[in-house]
């Protein structure tokens, strides 16, 4: 086995900070409004997934992330930046401009002297209808200027912003979608031999001045490793052992959205089974996922978003050509605003979901400085809601693990509240080293064919000594499986087992069972060969796992391989490893009743009548 420390590991002494004064925003579509559609008046529900003041019974319950809890205690997002990683965002746009942050921003399909010549870097292209919108949206969700009388509010609504334009047709100087993606991931504003700001230089870390950074995105395909992927992972590793948290949407593609690919399973996203990458689902209004929201035992948290009758208002592209609103005849608007053209009600998906929860890690970063990923994950574990508590879907269910910890992979750990999440934040103390166990490889070498059975199930001890232990934090499974069908005539003659017929079901020491990946069966037929994973003869990636979150990993686990096909049985389960990262974190000790009398004054006078010892 290996124990391994990573750099950004210690922190002690933690100050417990307090918010400044209250926020309460003034903005116009942040309560519910009236609007006229046709001659006729409707009310609309406001910013419903920041505070919900539109309850309707059956439709939407009265969910949101509670940001009232944490504005009412001061945070704001203030001095902290939030890299908005996507396809650009129009920084003078009227709601963003006031927080946009131009030393941090960068389009990635320029030359620096074109950067360097651009006063909004990583404005959206401008060139066509429909063109380059999403990540104005996605930036107005997380930190539009509230307070400020215009539009509406973001979560952080004093956040600075970064437009990171990383989705483009091309990139400028020959570089590659990973030599980007890493720039876009690293980039804090560091500078060339000149002086000049450059991406591709090397960052400086002794400052840290882009706390988060927000992924509105990802591939439709599973088990996808592009060329130079760890560069990649490299980037997103280095920067988060630096303090920087990554927040990624989850994935838009449940199986029950009408158009499902295997990434319905977010565990299938290379990105995404990164123990720092926090991983986010879609609420729906009515208290339940949102339909098209993608799940896995990888996911960490839910947030408020779009269903089939409520979208999420956040900011659009300004003007009738861009955007969202181009036409308000158009039957998939719901509503036209006021201003024109300047804002959009129908926003939605992960997409939206994810920049929530990027907000509030900036309040979090606020109330905390010294919070990372893992601190983040931590309060989230302990903070998020129960929602749907009866979920009994094949893809979710409430697990409470041995730790008490209650997870479900449709949920991660529940509904974000942000005013517990900021408060637990400005109370914490010390955040413990993370020591991370590697097992040895465990060979399994079976074949189902051999078997003749569609599940192989193998036993593995975890053994470790007890000066090392704490409690975990997550599980990293790393399956080796061989001899597949690479084939799809083949398969569909009837031939073999392919990637996409696989899943695996894991079981702690302590009997919490929790479904690692699940098969893509369900993909229809006449869509099966273009979106199955079934293109290798090998199956080789790493599943995370938070739902034992807490658990003492000492002792023997027990890995389920499962294999669906409706053809004859084939693969072989060459082997497997076990990695489990592990810490704790410590609060700010309660005052006891004593030391609240002392605080308001009423036990000075008992205290200087004992008696002094000699010297004193």
């Amino acid at each position: 086995m290996t124990i391994r420390l990573p750099i950004f590991a210690i922190l002690t002494g933690l100050s417990t900070l307090s918010g400044q004064t209250p926020f309460t925003p003034d903005d116009p579509y942040f309560d519910p409004f009236e609007y006229e559609e046709g001659g006729d008046f409707y009310q609309a529900p406001g910013q419903w997934h920041l505070v919900n003041q539109f309850p309707i019974d059956g439709i939407n319950e009265g969910y949101d992330a509670n940001l009232w809890g944490a504005w009412q205690q001061g945070w704001t997002g203030a001095g902290v930046t939030i890299g908005i990683i996507d396809d650009g965002m129009q920084g003078n746009h009227p709601d963003l401009i006031d927080n946009f942050s131009n030393a941090y921003s960068w389009d990635f399909s320029m030359t620096s002297a074109e950067n360097l010549a651009n006063n909004f870097r990583g404005t959206p292209d401008v060139g066509g209808v429909d063109v380059d919108s999403h990540g104005t949206s996605v930036g107005g969700v997380s930190a539009a200027r509230g307070g400020n009388g215009v539009g509406g509010t973001g979560a952080a609504p004093y956040a600075n912003l970064a437009a990171l334009r990383f989705i483009v047709d091309e990139f400028a100087d020959g570089k590659t979608d990973p030599e980007a993606h890493a720039a876009a991931i690293l980039y804090q504003g560091q500078t060339d031999e000149l002086g000049n700001p450059d991406p591709y230089a090397a960052p400086d870390w002794s400052i840290v001045p882009v706390r988060v950074k927000n992924h509105s995105y990802g591939p439709d395909q599973g088990f996808v490793v592009e060329d130079q992927y760890e560069l990649v992972v490299g980037a997103l590793e280095e920067s988060a052992s630096h303090g920087v948290i990554h927040v990624w949407s989850a994935g838009n593609e449940r199986a029950d959205a009408g158009d499902p690919w295997p990434t319905a399973d977010s565990n299938k996203i290379l990105e995404l089974t990164l123990p720092d990458s926090i991983v986010v689902g879609a609420l729906a209004a009515s208290g339940t996922y949102s339909y098209y929201s993608s799940y896995g035992a990888n996911l960490t948290v839910t947030a408020p978003s779009s269903d089939l009758y409520f979208g999420i208002i956040t900011t659009d592209r300004t003007g009738q050509s861009n955007g969202s609103n181009q036409d308000p005849a158009d039957p998939d608007v719901i509503f036209d605003f006021p201003d024109g053209y300047n804002y959009t009600s129908d926003f939605g998906g992960t997409s939206s979901s994810a920049p929530l929860v990027s907000g509030i890690m900036a309040l979090g970063v606020e109330a905390n400085p010294s919070m990372n990923a893992r601190m983040a994950k931590h309060l989230l574990a302990r903070t998020s809601v129960k929602v749907d508590p009866d979920d009994s879907s094949d893809t979710g269910g409430w697990v409470t693990n041995g730790a008490g910890y209650s997870f479900n992979n449709n949920y991660g750990f529940g509904l974000i509240d942000a005013g517990a999440f900021t408060k637990a934040a400005s109370e914490v103390e010390s955040m413990s080293v993370q020591t991370v166990y590697e097992g040895d490889d465990e060979i399994v070498g079976k074949s189902f064919a051999d078997e003749g059975d569609d599940t192989i199930q193998e036993t593995f001890d975890v053994v470790m000594d007890e000066s090392i232990v704490q409690p975990l934090e997550y599980v990293l499974i790393e399956l080796f499986v061989v001899g597949l069908e690479d084939d799809w005539n083949d398969y569909v003659a009837g031939e073999g087992t392919i990637v996409g017929d696989l899943s695996a079901i894991l079981t702690s020491p302590e009997g919490t069972t929790n479904q690692l990946f699940y098969n893509d069966r369900y993909i229809p037929e006449e869509e099966a060969e273009e979106r199955r994973s079934w293109e290798d003869d090998t199956l080789f990636w790493s599943f995370l796992s938070n739902a034992y979150w807490g658990e003492n990993p000492v002792g023997q686990w027990t890995l389920e391989l499962i294999n669906s096909t409706e053809n004859s049985l084939s693969g072989t389960w060459a082997s497997f490893s076990f990695e489990a990262g592990m810490g704790t974190l410590t609060f700010v000790p309660e005052p006891s009743a004593f030391a609240l009398l002392l605080a308001i004054g009423l036990v000075p006078s008992l205290i200087r009548r004992r008696p002094r010892r000699d010297g004193f």
